[in-house]
C-alpha cells in the first residue's frame, strides 16, 4: 500500500513538513475509513490527527492566505456564526438537551471534513480508490463479524425479519449496501483492466474472486435489509444509467468494438442478476413494496386523518408536524437535536405515543430534520456545500483532471443519496457523516489539486522574477 502513496512527488508540497503531514494524514485517513464500522471509537480517534496535519500543512504553505480563500472555508465561517444564534435559542427552549445540541452541531459540522480529506487525497485517483476499497472492506467485515450470527441471519431471512448487519439499523445497512453496489459497478472495468495486468495467476483470479464475493455480499445485504428507499434509489440510477448508455450508443459516441461488447456483456450480466434476484427474492420484494399501498392511497386522497401510523404513515404525520414547526421558526430553527423533545411532546397524541413507545425521535428525512433543527439558513448552508463540491467536481472533470468512471460514480452516488435522504435522516448520523466526508472529499480533491498546482506555478514564477531582479 505504501508504494501507492506518491508523497515525495506531490507538486504542491513546498517542504518536508508538508510531505510528512501528507504521509501521516493519508495513513490516518485510510485507518479512519477502514475502521468506521468495525470500531467507531478507533475511527473517531483519528479525526483530530487528520485535521491537525491539514492545519499544520496549511500554515506551512507559502500561500496559506490564498488557500483560506477556498469557498468551503468561507462556508465554515458562516456556519459557525449561525451556531452562535441557533444553539443559545435551542438551549433556552430545551435546557435538558443542551449537551445533545452541542453534540449534534458537532456531528453536522463534520461535513467540512471534506477539506482535509480532499487535501490528503490530492486528486490522485489511486489514493481515492484505496480509500473507497478500505471503506467497503471495513463495511463488509463489520457486517460479517459484528452483525447477526449466520444461524440468526438465516432465521431472519426465512421469517422475513430485517437484520441490522452491525449497522445502526437496517435502513443504514441497506443504504451502505446500495452505495457499495454503485461503486463496484462503476469501477468494474477499471478493476478488470488492473487485475488482468497482474503477472501472478493466483493474484489475478484471487482478486477477481474477492471482487465477486464483495458484489454478492453487497447485493445480498441490499436485498435482505428490505430498505425501500435504497431499492428505489438503485432502480432510479439503473434507469438513468440505461438511458445514458442508449443515448451514447444512439449518438455514435461509442465506436470501439471492444466497448460495445463490454456494454452487451454488461446488459447480459444485469439480466442474469435480475433473474436470480427475482427467483430468490421476488415474492419478498413484491410483498415489501406493496405492503403499504393503502397508506399511499390515503395520503394521495388528501385526508391525513385516515392515514394509519404505519412505517410510511408515521413519516407522513411527522412531516406534517414538522412543517408547522418550520413555519413557526423558519430562519434559525429549533436546534440541531430538538427533534427529540419536539416529537416526544407532539400535540398529536397518536404521533407522540408512537414516538415514545417505539423511540421514533427523528423525522426520517434529512432535509426536514435540517430545516427543523437549523432553519432555512442552516439548510441553505448544506445546499451551498453540495453546490460548491458539485461545481468543483464538474469543472475538474471538464478539464480532464477527473477520470470518467470517477465522475460517473460521483454523479450516481449523488442521485442515490438525494433519494434515500428523503426517507431517512442519514446526514446527522455516522452513515451520513462518513459518506459525506469521504465521498465529498474525493469529489473535491481534484479541484483542490488543480488549485494548489496553480498556486505552486504562481509561487515559482514570482520567485524566479525576484531572483532575476535581485
Amino acid at each position: 500500500m505504501i508504494s501507492a502513496l506518491p508523497l515525495p512527488s506531490q507538486p504542491h508540497h513546498h517542504s518536508k513538513t508538508e510531505r510528512w503531514c501528507h504521509l501521516i494524514g493519508l495513513v490516518s485517513l485510510f485507518i479512519y475509513a477502514f475502521t468506521w464500522q468495525l470500531s467507531l471509537d478507533i475511527s473517531r480517534s483519528f479525526e483530530p490527527l487528520i485535521m491537525l496535519v491539514y492545519v499544520i500543512a496549511l500554515c506551512a504553505h507559502p500561500q496559506r492566505l490564498h488557500m483560506l480563500r477556498d469557498p468551503l472555508w468561507g462556508l465554515l465561517g458562516i456556519w459557525v456564526v449561525l451556531q452562535f444564534v441557533t444553539i443559545p435559542i435551542a438551549n433556552a427552549l430545551f435546557p435538558d438537551h443542551a449537551d445533545a445540541q452541542i453534540k449534534d452541531m458537532r456531528h453536522l459540522s463534520k461535513v467540512f471534513f471534506i477539506l482535509p480529506i480532499a487535501w490528503l487525497l490530492a486528486g490522485r485517483t489511486r489514493n481515492g480508490l484505496w480509500m473507497l476499497s478500505l471503506l467497503f472492506v471495513g463495511m463488509l467485515l463489520g457486517g460479517l463479524f459484528l452483525g447477526e450470527s449466520w444461524s440468526t441471519l438465516a432465521h431472519y431471512i426465512q421469517a422475513g425479519k430485517r437484520p441490522r448487519l452491525g449497522f445502526k439499523n437496517w435502513e443504514h445497512a441497506g443504504v451502505c449496501a446500495g452505495v457499495m453496489m454503485i461503486a463496484l459497478s462503476c469501477f468494474l472495468p477499471r478493476f478488470l483492466r488492473w487485475s488482468g495486468s497482474l503477472d501472478s495467476g493466483l493474484m489475478h483470479w484471487g482478486t477477481r474472486l474477492g471482487y465477486t464475493l464483495a458484489v454478492i455480499l453487497a447485493v445480498t445485504g441490499w436485498l435482505i435489509t428490505r430498505t425501500r428507499a435504497s431499492w428505489l434509489g438503485i432502480v432510479v440510477i439503473l434507469l438513468i444509467a440505461l438511458i445514458g448508455v442508449l443515448w451514447l450508443l444512439g449518438r455514435g459516441h461509442v465506436r470501439s468494438r471492444r466497448t460495445r461488447f463490454a456494454i452487451l456483456y454488461g446488459f447480459i450480466g444485469l439480466a442474469l442478476v435480475m433473474t436470480v434476484i427475482g427467483a430468490l427474492f421476488g415474492d419478498a420484494i413484491i410483498s415489501r413494496v406493496f405492503a403499504e399501498h393503502h397508506v399511499v392511497l390515503e395520503v394521495l386522497s388528501g385526508d391525513l386523518s385516515n392515514v394509519p401510523y404505519s412505517s410510511i404513515g408515521f413519516r407522513i404525520h411527522a412531516w406534517h408536524y414538522a412543517l408547522q414547526l418550520i413555519a413557526e421558526r423558519p430562519w434559525f430553527g429549533w436546534g440541531p437535536q430538538s427533534h427529540i423533545p419536539l416529537l416526544l411532546s407532539a400535540p398529536n397524541p397518536e404521533l407522540k405515543a408512537q414516538a415514545v413507545s417505539e423511540n421514533l425521535t427523528h423525522f426520517h428525512n434529512s432535509y426536514i430534520t435540517l430545516l427543523v433543527g437549523n432553519g432555512v439558513l442552516g439548510f441553505a448552508m448544506f445546499v451551498a456545500i453540495a453546490g460548491v463540491v458539485g461545481r468543483a467536481a464538474w469543472q475538474s472533470w471538464r478539464q480532464g483532471a477527473m477520470p470518467n468512471d470517477v465522475m460517473i460514480f460521483l454523479s450516481l452516488f449523488f442521485i442515490f443519496w438525494v433519494i434515500v435522504n428523503c426517507f431517512e435522516s442519514y446526514v446527522g448520523y455516522r452513515t451520513g457523516i462518513y459518506l459525506d466526508g469521504l465521498i465529498g472529499g474525493l469529489a473535491y480533491s481534484y479541484a483542490m489539486r488543480l488549485r494548489l498546482e496553480g498556486m505552486n506555478k504562481a509561487t515559482s514564477k514570482t520567485g524566479k522574477i525576484t531572483r532575476e531582479n535581485g
